[in-house]
Protein backbone atom coordinates (compact mmCIF):
# COMPACT_ATOMS: atom_id res chain seq x y z
CA UNK A 1 0.00 0.00 0.00
CA UNK A 2 1.25 3.49 -0.90
CA UNK A 3 0.45 6.18 1.67
CA UNK A 4 0.43 9.95 1.16
CA UNK A 5 0.06 12.68 3.80
CA UNK A 6 -0.61 16.10 2.25
CA UNK A 7 -0.68 19.45 4.03
CA UNK A 8 -2.86 22.30 2.75
CA UNK A 9 -3.74 25.77 4.01
CA UNK A 10 -6.86 27.70 2.99
CA UNK A 11 -6.39 31.26 1.81
CA UNK A 12 -7.64 33.91 4.26
CA UNK A 13 -11.41 34.27 4.05
CA UNK A 14 -11.71 31.13 1.88
CA UNK A 15 -11.99 28.50 4.64
CA UNK A 16 -15.62 27.54 3.98
CA UNK A 17 -15.15 27.28 0.21
CA UNK A 18 -11.89 25.38 0.75
CA UNK A 19 -13.66 22.81 2.92
CA UNK A 20 -16.59 22.48 0.48
CA UNK A 21 -14.35 21.98 -2.55
CA UNK A 22 -11.99 19.75 -0.57
CA UNK A 23 -14.88 17.40 0.22
CA UNK A 24 -15.81 17.26 -3.47
CA UNK A 25 -12.21 16.51 -4.41
CA UNK A 26 -12.05 13.80 -1.75
CA UNK A 27 -15.26 12.15 -2.93
CA UNK A 28 -13.92 12.07 -6.50
CA UNK A 29 -10.71 10.38 -5.39
CA UNK A 30 -12.50 7.93 -3.07
CA UNK A 31 -14.60 6.73 -6.00
CA UNK A 32 -11.53 5.69 -8.02
CA UNK A 33 -10.40 2.05 -8.20
CA UNK A 34 -7.29 1.44 -6.12
CA UNK A 35 -8.00 4.12 -3.50
CA UNK A 36 -7.97 2.31 -0.16
CA UNK A 37 -8.44 5.22 2.24
CA UNK A 38 -8.84 9.00 2.27
CA UNK A 39 -9.57 11.15 5.31
CA UNK A 40 -8.84 14.77 6.16
CA UNK A 41 -8.48 16.52 9.49
CA UNK A 42 -7.71 20.05 10.62
CA UNK A 43 -4.49 20.74 12.55
CA UNK A 44 -4.14 24.39 13.55
CA UNK A 45 -4.41 26.48 10.38
CA UNK A 46 -3.65 23.51 8.13
CA UNK A 47 -5.70 20.68 6.70
CA UNK A 48 -4.03 17.29 6.54
CA UNK A 49 -5.20 14.71 4.01
CA UNK A 50 -4.15 11.11 4.61
CA UNK A 51 -4.72 8.86 1.65
CA UNK A 52 -3.69 5.33 0.73
CA UNK A 53 -3.55 3.65 -2.66
CA UNK A 54 -3.15 0.09 -3.84
CA UNK A 55 0.40 0.92 -4.94
CA UNK A 56 2.58 3.79 -6.15
CA UNK A 57 1.60 3.25 -9.79
CA UNK A 58 -2.08 3.74 -8.87
CA UNK A 59 -1.24 6.96 -7.02
CA UNK A 60 0.70 8.32 -9.97
CA UNK A 61 -2.08 7.42 -12.40
CA UNK A 62 -4.84 8.98 -10.27
CA UNK A 63 -3.06 11.99 -8.76
CA UNK A 64 0.05 12.94 -10.68
CA UNK A 65 -1.01 12.25 -14.27
CA UNK A 66 -1.88 15.53 -16.05
CA UNK A 67 -5.11 13.98 -17.35
CA UNK A 68 -5.89 11.97 -14.20
CA UNK A 69 -8.94 12.33 -11.95
CA UNK A 70 -7.21 14.53 -9.37
CA UNK A 71 -5.81 17.04 -11.86
CA UNK A 72 -9.14 17.13 -13.71
CA UNK A 73 -11.04 17.79 -10.46
CA UNK A 74 -8.46 20.40 -9.42
CA UNK A 75 -9.04 22.29 -12.66
CA UNK A 76 -12.83 21.87 -12.65
CA UNK A 77 -13.31 23.08 -9.07
CA UNK A 78 -10.56 25.73 -9.13
CA UNK A 79 -9.63 24.33 -5.71
CA UNK A 80 -6.24 26.02 -5.70
CA UNK A 81 -7.93 29.42 -5.81
CA UNK A 82 -9.16 28.72 -2.25
CA UNK A 83 -6.00 27.25 -0.72
CA UNK A 84 -2.40 26.27 -1.19
CA UNK A 85 -0.63 22.95 -1.09
CA UNK A 86 2.22 23.09 1.43
CA UNK A 87 3.88 19.69 1.31
CA UNK A 88 3.40 15.93 1.09
CA UNK A 89 5.13 12.89 2.47
CA UNK A 90 4.80 9.65 0.50
CA UNK A 91 5.93 6.09 0.83
CA UNK A 92 5.18 2.40 0.84
CA UNK A 93 3.61 1.00 4.00
CA UNK A 94 5.95 -1.10 6.09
Amino acid sequence: MYIVVSHWRPKPGQETEFETLGKKMGEELKSQPGVKFLETFKAGDQYVAVHAYQDEATYKKLVEAPDGPFMNALAATKFESTGEWLSSERGEAL
